[in-house]
């Protein structure tokens, strides 16, 4: 019988030590916890009081069978009492902290705000046009906030709004009054697109997949001009328009991934289509292809095609590129490797005779170390009308201060067909803060 009511008070005593324990912990943490933390917490000391009342049943039962069983029964039903008061106290405190949080989080608006980035583009140049005199300027190229954040559990939204500012390149025909144009805060980028879906949805005001670089922003280029193709038959800033895009993969053959893009949007566009605002239909096919652990190769092929103003006439544009990349894989921030080639063929249907332009450009960057980048792009440009093609070379040098800061120097030595020599002298600094600095799309 004394062993009988040893096991009782052991048992007795190990349940008061865990019930007194959990929330003795539960406060101790009570500071860098959550919610959840203190409803499971709960959860598992409920299921150890029903565990501990089960056995302690059983060893009743057990003790009525003997003598002394009103006794004991009458001293295990007191201390069964305070293990019940101390649970339940332990719940209404772990209540009580919930209710709180649950407050405090309300009340922090601050959990409501998007993911802010701000990018600042500033650029000193000389620029030696042929036949005039040379001079020293400085540009504001680019100021640019970022807003990420998501809407609900199954959309996310980026808005971009940029201050931009054109600046010269010494031989290059600028249009009629683009300095006017220019100069003054915009959205860039406006659109919402749907997560976990087998088709990728976005809608909104968006640069447009086409080409290697139409959907990155300035800041984030290569170099710090596009090259004149894509100025001369998709704009300054490129092709942007409002509508909505449709992503879909398709079949892959071996070591490759293919994927399908439809964009059905607002023909906006000046040097494409003339501002008409007519629907504009875009469609590419991308191709990647796995090499080896440390190269990959991609292939794109892109087509556009929209009214051009009130009489339907139309504009029609294709483009093509390949690009290659080589980064070892452990060795990524010490050497990397990118070739690339684009080309576009454009016609704009004005009666007769139609207008046609074409050109590309080949680019090479290397990167020396983890800090410092070299490269080379070569454009060739033959433009609208009966106008002189223009060649350029555009070597650079970009050096990292760090993750927040890079410093370019660039030339740019440019010849129309016939012409004489132009050169122009670039140095640009370009400064990121916020969770997306230096965010290339």
């Amino acid at each position: 019988m004394k062993a009988r009511f040893s096991a009782v008070y052991i048992a007795l005593a190990l349940a008061f030590i865990a019930v007194a324990a959990a929330p003795l912990s539960a406060q101790e943490a009570k500071p860098d916890t959550v919610q959840d933390a203190r409803s499971d917490s709960l959860k598992v000391l409920e299921a150890r009081i029903k565990k501990l009342e089960a056995r302690l049943d059983s060893l009743l039962a057990a003790l009525a069978r003997g003598e002394g069983a009103d006794s004991a029964a009458r001293g295990a039903a007191s201390e069964l009492e305070a293990l019940r008061a101390a649970a339940q106290a332990a719940a209404g405190e772990a209540d009580q902290d919930t209710t709180a949080s649950k407050g405090s989080r309300t009340r922090d608006l601050s959990v409501l705000n998007p993911e802010i980035s701000v990018t600042g583009d500033i650029l000193g140049l000389y620029v030696a046009p042929a036949g005039e005199d040379n001079y020293f300027t400085a540009v504001p190229r680019e100021f640019e906030f970022s807003f990420q954040a998501p809407v609900d559990p199954y959309t996310l939204t980026k808005i971009f709004v940029s201050y931009e500012e054109e600046f010269p390149i010494a031989g290059f025909p600028e249009e009629e009054g683009a300095e006017e144009a220019h100069g003054g805060f915009e959205i860039e980028e406006g659109y919402i697109y749907w997560v976990r879906l087998p088709v990728s949805i976005k809608a909104g005001k968006f640069r447009q997949q086409i080409g290697l670089y139409n959907r990155w922003h300035t800041h984030a280029l290569l170099e710090v001009d596009r090259p004149l193709a894509s100025v001369a038959l998709l704009g300054d800033d490129g092709l942007i328009e409002t509508g909505a895009s449709f992503g879909l993969p398709v079949l892959s053959l071996g070591p490759s991934t293919n994927m399908a893009t439809l964009e059905l949007t607002r023909g906006s566009n000046e040097a494409l289509f003339d501002g008409s605002k007519q629907l504009s239909f875009l469609g590419t096919i991308q191709s990647f292809w796995d090499l080896s652990a440390s190269s990959y190769i991609q292939f794109s092929a892109s087509g556009v095609y929209g009214e051009n103003d009130e009489e339907s006439l139309n504009t029609g544009l294709l483009e093509f590129d390949v690009s290659y990349r080589w980064r070892p894989p452990g060795r990524g921030l010490y050497r990397d490797l990118r070739l690339a080639a684009e080309w576009y063929f454009a016609r704009k249907d004005f009666g007769d005779p139609d207008l046609t332009g074409n050109g590309g450009f080949l680019q090479a960057n290397y990167r020396i170390d983890r800090r410092l980048l070299a490269g080379v792009r070569g454009d060739y440009l033959n433009p609208y009308g009966d106008g002189p093609d223009f060649y350029q070379i555009v070597p650079t040098l970009t050096w990292w201060q760090s993750e927040w800061v890079y410093l370019r120097l660039q030339y740019n030595y440019l010849k129309p067909e016939g012409g004489s020599d132009n050169h122009t002298v670039i140095l640009q600094v370009v400064w990121a803060i916020g969770p997306h600095r230096h965010e290339t799309y």
